[in-house]
């Protein structure tokens, strides 16, 4: 009998459908539907998005929530670089993510051609690798090695591009070149030195204040469970970070989060860190400068230099936490429970939960709502395994210290990128990767302006998300108002005269008209009782809850401090005498 040929959509499809893939993510066009069709055939289910940033976005958020590979794709030229932000993101989140772009014929490179664009040269400075494929016997093997390399830690995207041509080009499947379906089996893990893994163990039952950071290796190593059995174990205090937050759930007497972090962290005298990447947001290391630093980590990029470290094993945080455990067993009873330093951890964290129940009680009643009392009552409407996804430069701000996480992979942000506008497309591959399961978006209108239309998508493919949209008129509202009232801007002005950087939008009308449920909030009283309705509704929802615009974020200060004042390219004579106090506080204090 002779052999079916397949076109090089379908070569790839068939590694997809054997990878487990469910979806794939973007917006469909010309040079990408043979890759469409293919997945199709294949009963992969396409998510058609209304901008291909969301559909970066959903497969990072899928991937994120999983743990496998998320997918996406995008067209040639625009479609390409449409998506662009979304595979940045997942490469500063350690995604791993496979993108697929189509691309005109191969032989019409540099004649102008129609949506002429080169995903390798672009998309390389973003991902573990970016390849053009120029064989239609190499499709395989490449959709294979690609689905392999982005799940290698540290995990990343990955992005193929195919000429129109090459895509149509038929083959039989056993004229792939490189590859044999179902051609490896599970690798096993990588040990620790068990001299080196002893070591550790004996540093912390050793150490007056000792501390457990979980980092990113943690969740795709699926090592949540022997996590919390070592620190359980050890009874030492643990915190989670980034997409492993919740590992140790955070209502756990031993876990720690928020603003307590900073006191226990700098206080700590022995820190064992677990799959962390310590950059940015942690700080680049610098509370662990007193203190004696392990570092477990399953690759070397992980090591930060401006931190000193005692010791660093490579190998994977799930054997290795699994070899602590064996061999504490052993030793633990050698050593007495460090009672005062979880007195005094338990303390901090009691101080910082007393001032954030202080803070929710006084902006009970504020109007318009202060973002602490958005924060505070959208937690109390969760689940606790409930995923939220951070999407705002303000209303985040307050949100993330109030999340009590209670599994891996359900907080999710836009990690070093910072950017917003991303929460719409996540949330659509969160409720995917998790149905069943609440998906709530804090997010503000500058992020919904971004990429809020694909609220209509969410509608459209009955993802239950509920969008909490923090409405301030504003953008970055403790910096814009007055970086707008310092510099001439067109457009609509406030009572007072000042300008707006977002005009004031009833964003309930508008995704009202799409489908989805709504409601627009003013009285905090009323706040609870609309999103428990979100969530009842069972559809898509967008809570419209209108808040101050002149809250001060919490980082602000910091922030000044890092800039050498946020607003030091301004003159004093530049700007109004009204608002200088504002833009140097230091200088006016009394």
């Amino acid at each position: 009998m002779e052999e079916k040929l397949l076109s090089g959509g379908k070569q790839m499809a068939r590694v997809l459908k054997e990878e487990g893939v469910e979806y794939t993510f973007g917006v469909s066009g010309g040079h990408i539907w043979p890759f469409n069709a293919g997945c199709g055939v294949a009963g992969i289910k396409m998510v058609h998005m209304r901008h291909e940033q969301a559909g970066g976005y959903a497969a990072d958020a899928y991937a994120r929530s999983t743990g496998k590979v998320g997918v996406c794709f995008g067209t040639a030229g625009p479609g390409m670089t449409n998506q662009l932000s979304g595979i940045v993101q997942a490469s500063s989140a350690r995604s791993p993510v496979v993108a697929f772009y189509g691309q005109h014929l191969s032989f019409e490179d540099k004649r102008s051609a129609l949506q002429e664009g080169y995903a390798t040269p672009i998309m390389s400075q973003y991902c573990k690798w970016a390849t053009r494929v120029i064989s239609p016997y190499t499709m395989a093997y490449v959709t294979k090695k690609a689905f392999r390399d982005a799940m290698t830690y540290p995990q990343g995207p990955i992005a193929i591009e195919v000429p129109v041509d090459i895509w149509n080009i038929k083959t039989p499947a056993s004229a792939q070149m490189g590859f044999i379906d179902n051609s490896y089996p599970e690798p096993t893990l990588p040990h620790g030195d068990p001299v080196a893994v002893e070591k550790a163990v004996r540093l912390l039952l050793e150490a007056e204040r000792p501390i457990i950071v979980g980092g990113g290796g943690v969740f795709w190593s699926h090592a949540e469970k022997e996590l919390q059995e070592l620190v359980e174990l050890l009874q030492i205090p643990v915190i989670t970070r980034r997409v492993a937050r919740g590992a140790v759930p955070e209502d756990n007497p031993l876990a720690f989060k928020g603003r307590a972090r900073g006191k226990i962290l700098r206080n700590a005298d022995v820190a064992c860190t677990i799959g962390l990447n310590m950059g940015y947001l942690e700080g680049y290391g610098a509370w662990a400068a007193k203190a004696r630093l392990i570092f477990i980590t399953e690759s070397r990029e992980d090591i930060e230099f401006t931190a000193h470290s005692d010791m660093v094993i490579i190998a994977n945080p799930k054997a290795v936490l699994r070899q602590m455990i064996d061999c504490a067993k052993d030793m633990v009873k050698s050593f007495p429970r460090k009672a005062e330093w979880l007195k005094a951890v338990d303390e901090i964290k009691a101080k910082d939960q007393q001032r954030m129940d202080a803070d929710a009680e006084a902006a009970r009643n504020v109007k318009p709502m202060h973002p602490t009392w958005v924060a505070h009552e959208a937690m109390a409407v969760l689940d606790k395994d409930a995923t939220v996804i951070l999407d705002g430069f303000t209303s985040s701000a307050f949100v993330t210290e109030r999340i009590v996480a209670g599994k891996s992979g359900t907080v999710l942000d836009s990690a070093n990128t910072a950017g917003v506008g991303h929460g719409v497309g996540m949330a659509i591959g969160a409720q995917l990767a998790r149905p069943g399961k609440q998906v709530l978006v804090i997010m503000g209108d500058g992020g919904m302006g971004l990429g809020g239309f694909d609220v209509e998508t969410a509608v459209r493919c009955q993802c239950p998300a509920v969008f909490l949209l923090s409405n301030n008129d504003a953008w970055m509202a403790s910096i814009g108002p007055y970086f707008s009232r310092a510099l001439p801007v067109p457009g609509t002005q406030d009572s007072e005269g000042h300008p707006f950087f977002i005009s004031p939008t009833d964003y309930a009308q508008m995704f009202a008209a799409c489908g989805a449920y709504t409601e627009r909030v003013e009285d905090p009283a009323q706040l609870k009782p609309a999103l428990e309705r979100a969530f009842k509704s069972g559809k898509t929802a967008v809570i419209d809850a209108i808040v101050r615009r002149d809250t001060e974020h919490p980082m602000m200060t910091v922030m000044n401090a890092e800039a050498g004042g946020f607003f030091s390219f301004f003159e004093r004579d530049e700007v109004p005498e009204a608002i200088r106090p504002r833009l140097w506080p230091s200088d006016y204090k009394k």
